[in-house]
């Protein structure tokens, strides 16, 4: 790690390059594996769900760089999006359920790609510290 980078600046650009890098090769993963044992229905609702993941990743990571800015109408639109995700998330895992016909877990598992993504990220920047 160079001298000069902070927590702040490796956060704000290398980490969440990685874990959406991770999130999209994950999803690829585990969707081809859901596909080959669960059937079409189940992979299709497990990439809705990591889609809806990813971008739920994206809104809060917008959301959290907005903490301490002054308030624009930009960061009006990131908290209204911030409240709405909620209800597009259940109405959305609905959908998936109702058009595939499959059991609402792989769409629920679908949700947890970019949190498994940041576990994998936490477990590399644990490895790389201490070397």
């Amino acid at each position: 790690m160079p001298p000069d980078a902070t927590a702040a600046n490796l956060f704000s650009g290398i980490s969440p390059r990685r874990i959406r890098r991770l999130t999209i090769g994950f999803s690829i993963l585990a969707a081809a594996a859901a596909w080959w044992w669960f059937g079409a229905g189940s992979a299709a609702s497990f990439s809705v769900g990591s889609i809806a993941s990813y971008f739920n990743f994206q809104l809060l990571h917008a959301a959290v760089g907005r903490l301490g800015a002054d308030p624009s109408p930009g960061s009006r639109r990131i908290v209204a999006l911030f409240v709405f995700r909620y209800f597009a998330l259940g109405l959305l895992g609905y959908a998936t359920v109702e058009v595939f016909g499959v059991n609402p877990v792989s769409f629920c598992v679908g949700l947890l790609t970019a949190t498994f993504a940041m576990l994998l990220d936490s477990v590399n920047e644990l490895i790389y510290a201490r070397a």
